[in-house]
């Protein structure tokens, strides 16, 4: 097996394995995980529980992707693994949004019309915002984001955080990603898409239509 593990700073993970992460010492593992390579019995010994205890966690993220074995060493006359993170950052979105979710761009309506002031709010907008907006993050590959906290660990249900990263720049490097990865007819799409988005805005600013 290779030395060198391939490491991520940010990877996406599903419903399921982000649920792993609401037990505490799942946690804790990947903390230590994310600074340094570990045995079982070093990281046993750090969170001050047996090591069968740390077995039977290990087994289960890394199955979940979450940890991964990069290397093995001998140790007396038994071989023993070394374990890391497979990233900094774990990132967990739903795929849609609810359709009945009008009320939020209701309120996107509304904080553009103190921008502008200019912002005709009404729900007949914010259904026809939603569906373009839908339709445009589809293509990026970015709605559906779950922005609630998970009370049991504390971390926000839009992203597991590890790493020195906010919420705001994870939604920028999600975006990004699917910039470079979708295909030129579906970048078309989006470009399509978003000047159709940008018109429809105009047509609503109450100053167009005086």
């Amino acid at each position: 097996m290779s030395s060198s593990a391939s490491f991520k700073l940010l990877k996406v993970i599903d419903k399921e394995t982000f649920t792993l992460l609401e037990d505490r010492t799942r946690r804790n593992i990947l903390q230590l995980l994310r600074e340094e390579e570990l045995t079982v019995k070093e990281i046993a010994k750090r969170l001050e529980v047996t090591p069968q205890n740390i077995y039977h966690h290990i087994k289960r993220m890394t199955d979940a992707g979450l940890v991964s074995e990069i290397k093995e060493k001998w140790s007396g006359h038994l071989i023993e693994s070394y374990y890391t993170a497979t990233a900094d950052t774990y990132v967990y979105h739903e795929d849609e949004i609810p359709s009945s979710d009008i009320h939020e761009y209701i309120e996107i309506l509304n904080g553009l019309n103190e921008l502008s002031g200019a912002i005709e709010v009404s729900e007949e907008n914010a259904e026809k915002l939603a569906e373009l907006s839908k339709r445009r993050e589809k293509l990026l590959k970015t709605s559906g984001t779950s922005n609630g906290v998970c009370g049991a660990c504390s971390f926000s249900g839009y992203f597991m955080k590890l790493g020195p990263m906010n919420p705001m720049l994870v939604g920028r490097v999600l975006q990004l990603n699917s910039v470079i990865s979708m295909s030129d007819e579906e970048f078309e799409e989006t470009l399509r898409i978003t000047r159709e988005l940008r018109k429809f805005l105009i047509s609503i600013k109450a100053s167009e239509k005086r």
